[in-house]
């Protein structure tokens, strides 16, 4: 998964680049997926809409970072061919305590995973957290549980 900037994202001749590196090195695009968040979705614009048109044209997914940290027009973002949305770090906040937050989290992962999404949980810190999400079916949990980040010599030194 790769982050784009705004900047990168509406940038002329940006994502035309990035399509022709994946090509130029022989990689599939089905490796690639780009995040873009939730504000930067319903900013629609007609660079905006190319850029998503192009990704889709060349196989790459695109991923909705950071759902549910804004005020999000849901009709205006679920309507961009995403793949996956990755779920705010702020919404798991008391889960494993709250179970109404608890529900809450568990039904708006059933519903994406309906609508054909796969369901990437952000933030996860605990162990409880962890077995929740893991229960729940979440298609991937990402978070400080399973490692700081890393530079790249520890990194390497980590999954060797």
């Amino acid at each position: 998964k790769f982050n784009l900037s705004p900047s990168e994202l509406l940038k002329t001749g940006h994502i035309q680049l990035l399509i022709n590196m994946i090509r130029e090195y022989g990689l599939s695009p089905r490796y690639f997926q780009f995040e873009i968040t939730e504000t930067v979705a319903t900013e629609y614009s007609e660079s905006f809409c190319q850029a998503v048109e192009d990704f889709q044209k060349a196989g790459i997914g695109l991923c909705l970072d950071d759902f549910g940290s804004g005020y999000a027009n849901l009709n205006a973002v679920l309507r961009i061919p995403f793949s996956a949305v990755k779920m705010n770090r702020s919404l798991l906040s008391g889960v494993s305590s709250d179970p109404q937050t608890a529900t809450f989290y568990r039904s708006i992962v059933m519903i994406l995973q309906h609508m054909g999404y796969k369901v990437i949980a952000e933030g996860a810190e605990t162990e409880k957290e962890v077995k929740l999400l893991e229960k729940w079916g979440v298609d991937m949990i990402q978070g400080y549980y399973f490692s700081r980040p890393l530079c790249e010599e520890k990194l390497l030194e980590k999954i060797s």
